[in-house]
């Protein structure tokens, strides 16, 4: 299906956080390709690889990668993976239930669970929560863990990831005075859950 729309609602893509706009649930997803590779969709198996350029919309929802691999288990709880690069990193980007309030972020491999409502980046991770265009909260770490449901972020290199050399495994994150904010109603802080002491050590500071 070189370069076409792929209508994917068979698999339910890539289960949408809890925490995320509401009404993305009920719209349509398309991913589309470079056309560059072949793309296979299996549907016996419930599963689909995406090859080149790879863009999944759904509502607010919009991913970008190089490659996308996902399946659906028989208790219909999808798993999904999106796959860049050091020089093109996956990216996430979607609204939430707030008012003009959104999540972005950037890895190497971004991981969809939607049995766990989580989504994890994974490789020189970036996360980032904004006020329309103003960045409210951001986070970096080797691994990046957002629980949707609970709204809570876990930082640490994890099991089998490899610390980027630039950082030494360091986690940092970036508060924002709320009084900084554009808007008059200040954006709900993260929860933040330190990494483990062998995993990594935690560093903040404020603007």
């Amino acid at each position: 299906m070189a370069g076409a729309v792929a209508a994917v609602a068979v698999l339910g893509l890539a289960g949408l956080p809890a925490q995320a706009e509401r009404a993305d649930r009920t719209k349509p997803m398309s991913v589309t390709s470079s056309g560059g590779n072949p793309d296979t969709v299996d549907l016996k198996k419930h599963s689909a690889v995406f090859i080149g350029n790879v863009i999944i919309t759904q509502g607010t929802l919009e991913i970008h990668a190089d490659r996308v691999e996902v399946s659906e288990d028989p208790d219909g709880q999808r798993l999904g993976f999106a796959y860049g690069s050091a020089e093109h990193p996956a990216t996430f980007r979607q609204k939430r239930d707030g008012d003009d309030e959104y999540s972005e972020g950037d890895a190497s491999r971004i991981e969809y669970d939607s049995a766990a409502n989580r989504v994890r980046f994974v490789g020189a991770a970036h996360l980032r929560m904004l006020k329309g265009t103003v960045v409210t909260d951001q986070a970096n770490a080797a691994l990046i863990t957002y629980d949707t449901a609970s709204d809570t972020i876990k930082l640490g290199s994890g099991e089998g990831v490899a610390a980027s050399s630039a950082s030494g495994g360091r986690t940092t994150v970036v508060f924002t005075p709320k009084a900084a904010a554009s808007s008059p109603r200040a954006v709900a802080p993260l929860k933040l859950d330190a990494p483990a002491p062998a995993a990594a050590s935690a560093s903040g500071s404020a603007k």
